[in-house]
Parts: structure tokens; sequence; C-alpha cells
């Protein structure tokens, strides 16, 4: 299986004056560099035959409109790690397009033809994993499994987009990213064989989800839940510690890009959030006959002074009363 993209822009051996820093280029990849007015693109690719992995990097300097043309018709799933904005790719021609959310991933059909792209100033990471259209056999598959209704469904017209629902696995794509940078762009023969089981890992993660009951989660709710669990999580831990920071950090956002999506969707802050069920545990803690000392030591306060402040501030009264 060769790589079918073709991006219509000047390659080059080097870029004449590199705007800014890439990711160093992966073990064993395959790399072609483009270069045009406001863009830049690297793209790295190892080839297993029936699956190949690839990864896209992208500077933008201006609005752009990305041309590319496919070769054959392949499945491919995207993982669109950094962008500025969704990507949407669209076929003009058949007046169809798919879209691919910043931090989520996709498995999407792309047929043989032309392809076009608006891109706005800024950065993009993505990466790609094609899969031979011939790997995915319905047989393999559950009746009505989402994977061979979306196989059949691009035979009522070959030369159409088709776009799976976004698959509810994002938080193992970093883990699987890297591990494949780490083995699979390291090329040994017996990973073409570990090349294939990645993707029907893939497809067996996918296999224990309900499809059916799963509806596309805007990013920013996904955003906001996780974070929601997270500091409830931190909250439940003994000697809790309250870090916004923290969460923002393992979510990869901005701790104040973090603050106003939570604040949109819940209508409090996480700090809030934390303050509600850091009450509801304190209470929980006193009326189980633990001391006010103790209690205040649970709840993360070196001092009891600062926690009787803050549970007076919280409830109206202090936790002695409250006992």
């Amino acid at each position: 299986m060769k790589k079918t993209f073709h991006f219509k822009l000047p390659e080059v051996g080097t870029f004449s004056n590199q705007v800014k820093v890439f990711l160093p280029k992966l073990a064993d990849s395959s790399i072609q560099r483009y270069e045009d007015t406001g863009i830049q693109l690297i793209e790295e690719y190892i080839d297993y035959h029936s699956v190949i992995f690839y990864r896209l990097q992208c500077h933008i300097q201006q609005p752009t409109r990305l041309s590319i043309e496919t070769v054959k018709a392949d499945y491919h799933l995207l993982y669109n790690l950094g962008s500025p904005q969704e990507i949407v790719i669209e076929q003009p021609k058949n007046d169809c397009q798919v879209s691919l959310p910043a931090e989520y991933h996709s498995y999407v059909y792309i047929p043989k033809g032309k392809l076009e792209i608006n891109l706005i100033p800024g950065t993009y990471l993505l990466y790609g994993v094609l899969v031979d259209i011939g790997f995915i056999r319905p047989a393999i598959y559950k009746e009505n499994h989402f994977l061979s209704k979306f196989r059949a469904a691009h035979r009522r017209d070959k030369k159409r987009l088709y776009q799976s629902a976004i698959w509810p696995v994002k938080e193992r794509t970093r883990y699987q990213l890297s591990y494949t940078e780490a083995y699979l762009f390291k090329y040994r023969k017996e990973n073409e064989a570990i090349a294939i089981k990645v993707v029907y890992d893939l497809f067996d993660i996918a296999i224990d989800k309900n499809f059916d009951l799963h509806e596309k989660i805007d990013p920013d709710q996904l955003l906001a839940r996780l974070a929601q669990k997270m500091v409830i999580d931190q909250v439940t831990q003994i000697f809790s510690r309250c870090s916004i920071q923290a969460i923002a950090e393992q979510l990869q956002v901005d701790k104040s890009k973090l603050n106003k999506i939570y604040k949109t969707i819940y209508g409090e802050s996480p700090k809030q959030t934390w303050n509600k069920h850091l009450i509801l545990k304190a209470k929980e803690l006193l009326l189980m006959g633990h001391s006010v000392k103790e209690v205040s030591n649970y709840c993360g306060y070196g001092q009891q002074q600062n926690f009787s402040t803050f549970f007076q501030k919280q409830t109206g009264i202090c936790p002695s009363q409250y006992k």
C-alpha cells in the first residue's frame, strides 16, 4: 500500500526561512517537506503494507487554502492533536465535508480525488493511521456494528467522504500515539504484525463502547467533564490539595481557557466546584465524629483557623457549631 496524500505544494529539501521549530524527526520515517507563501509543512510516514502510520506538522502564517489529491480510496484514523480550530476537509466536487475537532480523533473514509482545506494562521499537528480498505472485513464484527455499517456506507457512493461518530476513547489517544512513535517508527520486520494488532486494538476498544447510543460530544463539553471529574477526585482524597493549575496541565490546556470553558458549561468555576464538594466532605467527616482539627487536615488545610474561616464563609456557621 502506497501513501495516498499528495499536497499541491512545492516540495523542498530544507526550508528557506524556517518560521518555527518542528518536532524531531521520528526514527525511521520517510520525510517530505513542503513550502509555499505563508505555509511550511512536514510529512512523515512509515509503511507496513496493510497499515501506514503518518504525522503531519504545519506552520501557517497567513490564511491558506490547501489542496490535496488522493490516488486511491482508503480509511483513515485521524488524530487532530493541535490546531487553532477544527480542521474541515472539503470535497467541492461532491459538495461534502468532514470535520476534525481539535484534541479528538476521527474515523474517516477518504475517496480518490481532490480535497480542499482552509487553514487559519497557527500551528497544526495531525497523526494518521491509513488502513487498507480490504483490512476492514465485515465478518470480524458483530451484526450492526458501526464498522460494518461504515464500510457499507461508501458503497452507495464511492466518491464521497464519510465520517463516523467521534470515538469516545480520547483519553487513550496520547498513549497510543506515544507507543506508535516509540516502537512502530523504528522499523523491524516483526513490527508489521504489531502494526496490524495496534489497529485491531483500536477497533476492539470501539467494540467495547456502545456506539449506537454514543452521541457526538462537543470538545468543550468533554474538556469540562474531565476537569469536573478530576476536581471531584482530588476532593475525595484524604489530605486534599486543590490545584486547578495541575488539572489544566494534565489536560494540556491553559488555565484561563479551562476556567472560561468550565464556567460556560457548568455556570461556575472549577474552584467553586471544589469548594462545594469540599464542604460536603467536611460536613460528612464532622458528622462521623472527627474533630475539627482532623477534618481540617483531611481537607488539606495546614492551619485549623484557615479551615474554620473557609467553612464559615461557605456555610454561615463555624465547623464546631455544625458539629
